[in-house]
């Protein structure tokens, strides 16, 4: 049974999408929420486990300045010298970032959180990015943070486009009908997953710490996280 633990009062009405001005206010609010956050992280909260495999909430802090810190250029030159494997590119990548000190690494997320750049053609790329990882480093520190509803509907929009490139493996929704509990909406066809928006994003990010506030298919999707649908950010599947 699915935990009510993340469980938000139900809406009968569907938040207006975020595009254009009202998405990037979304983004440079949530890169200022996650600055305040890391600023108030002691030296062993910093160096505790994230949800990320592999990394720690300092080297999530790290991760999230990239787009300040990198060129698409560049970034595709980081992945031709890994083999051409793009978790690994952005594991040396965030490693390098991770070497600064958590006061550096704010300080650029608050100088730059209205900066506007997104990979190409996928402006809801760094939003997405910025939900996951902040639930990534709050959940295992025991910080419970309610998310706007529309952002979490973006990003979920955003991965079941087929646009999520570098996201999620193209396979891993596939025959899979995700369907928001907390809001008349759902995304894909087939077995049905249910639960909080939230957590279905979590869940189809690959955050098995999200099965346990989902009801439905959870094991077949699971399963498709184990098998072909990636384990999260190592070797085979996208990293994010």
């Amino acid at each position: 049974m699915a935990s009510s633990r993340y469980v938000r009062a139900v809406t009968d009405e569907t938040p207006a999408a975020l595009d254009g001005d009202s998405l990037f206010l979304a983004i440079a609010d949530e890169r200022r929420q996650l600055a305040d956050l890391f600023e108030s992280l002691d030296a062993r909260q910093l160096a505790s486990r994230s949800l990320c495999s592999g990394w720690s909430v300092h080297h999530v802090a790290a991760h999230v300045t990239t787009l300040f810190n990198v060129t698409g250029s560049s970034m595709s030159w980081r992945v031709v010298t890994s083999g051409f494997d793009f978790s690994k590119a952005v594991d040396r990548l965030t490693n390098e970032l991770a070497q600064r000190p958590i006061g550096e690494i704010v300080e650029q997320l608050r100088a730059n959180a209205d900066d506007r750049r997104h990979p190409p053609g996928r402006p809801m790329a760094p939003l997405t990015d910025l939900l996951v990882h902040g639930e990534d480093v709050r959940r295992p520190l025991g910080i419970h943070r309610e998310v706007p509803l529309d952002r979490t509907i973006a990003a979920m929009r955003f991965i079941t486009s087929g646009r999520a490139t570098g996201f999620l493996p193209r396979n891993r929704l596939s025959g899979f009908k995700l369907v928001a509990t907390d809001v008349d909406l759902s995304w894909g066809l087939g077995q049905v997953v249910h639960g909080p928006a939230l957590e279905l994003l979590m869940a189809a990010m690959g955050r098995r710490e999200a099965f346990a506030h989902l009801g439905g298919a959870t094991l077949a999707l699971e399963e498709r996280l184990a098998t072909g649908g990636g384990r999260g950010r190592r070797k085979n599947p996208p990293r994010v």
